[in-house]
């Protein structure tokens, strides 16, 4: 699932609408000019993207709250243009910073500093709690890492079952500085486990929000041999399959865009095995130079190219699916000059949707040679087609086919969909999307306050120490302070 936690980012955008009554257009740069701002502030560090910073979405249409209101009240009403604006932004952000427009007893800088919302006084950071020495009890001890807590955690939510008294008498009897250890050591026992790789498990489960299943189109059959196959031609199990290996057994994660394979599931004594393979029997023929791990599944391409000339769903799926970053939200918008030229005539270059398609546009050029259900051949359907935009669009749409293949993600030019993939996998969004799918899974929320300390440490050891595994993430998620004190 997507993080959506609230980012004071976001704000930067939705702060737009001050400039004039009843204009709510965004204007990117807003969220360069409040990272700017406050560079110390958690929720931007962490690239966490939402606009209930400064509006309350409990109303229709979207209100102010009480920070969104005092920002509002501190903007010059000539600052409509955008280069007004981004002069006014950093003086009304700092006129009101050391206000407490929530009324919880803490000023606005400090809540952006500790990456809690200024205008949501349910949400502030949280209050220094005095503890003695630590004690064994019946119950957990809340001022420290509490092993049988931590394990009880591990169990539920990696295998699906409460640990045993026996096992909770053994934690209790570790020292309490080897408990993470072997807290550690117990969520590596439930990884192998069915209920977090086998069908419908954690993982698969994970999976959902970036494949989008639909069960009217493809449902795998067991055979005599043990394996699950289907003849569909939109079968999306192998995304599955290959989404499953990326996470499990220290396999770099980068494959779930960078894959030049496919993963088939077999099922060998009752339990899941992934195996790589260069082909499958079913209709995935994407030349073996022109995958893109996920990107380019036959299931992908059907479900988000499908019939259009230049694939914007595509590339703004893959951008919230596997970098965290939703454009329909205003996040990840990093402006490309002289865009969007709008080649299929969709009429982006309006001043209101110029501001989200000048990032989306060229973000999707490198999809627009991969074929959805386009052609009307069953065998070139889901494949790289180099001409594709000449074949099918410019009859209908003249001048469609001087679409560039080449892009910009992130602010960084790619020649084609596979430089696209690379250039994700490697990126900081992508870590901590990943990062942030598991947090998921054992906390139920996402980070927030103090925890985003913890959360930037396990994204960057992930990055450099654990060259992109998800269970070295794991383990050290599940030893730190935040997984394992009640």
């Amino acid at each position: 699932m997507r993080p959506s936690h609230p980012s004071l980012v976001a704000t930067a955008v939705v702060l737009t609408a001050l400039l004039s009554i009843g204009d709510a257009s965004a204007r990117p740069p807003a969220i360069q000019l409040f990272c700017e701002s406050y560079s110390n502030a958690r929720l931007c560090a962490a690239s966490r993207v939402d606009c209930s910073l400064c509006h309350t979405r409990t109303e229709s249409p979207v209100a102010w709250n009480a920070y969104g209101d005092d920002v509002r009240s501190a903007f010059s009403r000539s600052s409509t243009s955008d280069e007004t604006f981004a002069a006014a932004l950093p003086g009304a952000l700092a006129a009101v910073e050391h206000r407490d427009s929530d009324k919880d007893g803490v000023s606005n800088s400090d809540e952006i500093t500790a990456g809690t919302l200024p205008g949501d006084a349910a949400s502030a950071p949280a209050s220094e709690t005095t503890c003695g020495p630590a004690e064994l009890s019946t119950t957990y001890d809340v001022c420290r890492y509490d092993g049988r807590y931590a394990l009880r955690k591990v169990t539920l939510e990696a295998c699906g079952r409460s640990p045993t008294p026996a096992e909770l008498a053994a934690m209790a009897d570790t020292p309490i500085e080897l408990q993470p250890d072997a807290v550690a050591d117990a969520l590596t026992t439930c990884m192998q486990s069915e209920f977090w790789r086998g069908r419908d498990g954690v993982v698969w489960n994970i999976a959902h929000a970036k494949i989008r299943p639909t069960i009217f189109v493809a449902e795998p059959e067991e055979n005599t041999d043990g394996h699950y196959t289907s003849e569909e031609d939109f079968d999306y199990f192998p995304d599955y399959a290959l989404f499953v290996y990326t996470q499990i057994d220290g396999h770099d994660s980068r494959d779930l865009l960078n894959a030049r394979y496919y993963v088939q599931r077999l099922i060998v004594d009752g339990r899941s095995v992934y195996k790589p393979v260069d082909e499958l029997p079913s209709r995935q023929k994407m030349p073996t130079e022109r995958r893109a791990g996920m990107l380019t599944t036959r299931w992908f391409l059907l479900f988000n190219n499908m019939f259009t000339a230049l694939p914007r769903t595509a590339a703004a799926q893959a951008y919230r699916a596997y970098l965290g970053l939703d454009i329909a939200l205003g996040e990840g918008l990093k402006p490309v000059p002289g865009e969007p030229a709008d080649y299929d005539y969709k009429g982006v270059a309006a001043p209101t949707c110029a501001g989200c398609h000048s990032t989306l546009d060229p973000l999707s050029y490198p999809f627009s040679r991969y074929d959805g259900v386009t052609v009307t051949n069953l065998d070139e359907k889901g494949r790289y087609l180099p001409t594709r935009l000449e074949d099918s669009y410019e009859a209908s749409l003249p001048g469609v086919s001087a679409m560039p293949e080449a892009g910009v993600l992130l602010g960084r030019p790619v020649s084609s969909l596979t430089e696209w993939a690379e250039l994700a996998a490697s990126s900081q969004e992508f870590a901590s999307s990943r990062v942030s799918d598991y947090w998921q899974v054992f906390f139920h929320a996402e980070p927030s306050g103090a925890e985003l300390a913890t959360f930037d440490t396990l994204v960057q050891a992930f990055r450099t120490e654990h060259a992109y595994a998800i269970e070295p993430m794991l383990r050290d998620l599940v030893r730190t302070e935040a997984f394992g004190a009640p």
